[in-house]
């Protein structure tokens, strides 16, 4: 028994790009440009008060303040590869590329059912 997917298979696809298109052509909302925000006229004391705190703070100096760190005199910088965690890495992946392979040339054998 073979069933046909066509049926709904393309509009499900035109809308599922549609609905990237969609997506992707739109701005984002944070590139609108507006007004900074204001306390409104309605908006409770306990607001105004904590608006008006916070105009009045001034930064601490060292706020921003680029600090610089020093490397380590005993370190030496390796590439991730040359680490245990990067060699247990690769042989990992090697392990799954090679089973992989292995596995695609061992199914392609034909099937042996009762049925055909």
């Amino acid at each position: 028994m073979r069933r046909r997917l066509t049926s709904w298979a393309r509009p499900v696809a035109g809308v599922l790009a549609l609905v990237v298109g969609m997506t992707l052509s739109a701005p984002p909302a944070f590139a609108a440009e507006g007004k900074p925000s204001t306390p409104r006229a309605g908006t409770s004391r306990l607001a105004a008060t904590t608006a008006a705190r916070l105009a009045t703070l001034a930064p601490a100096p060292r706020a921003f303040a680029q600090t610089q760190a020093a490397p380590a005199a005993g370190t030496d910088s390796k590439s991730f590869f040359s680490t245990p965690t990067g060699v247990a890495a690769i042989v990992l992946m090697v392990a799954g590329v090679g089973f992989a392979v292995y596995s695609a040339n061992h199914d392609r054998k034909p099937v042996k059912s009762p049925i055909r």
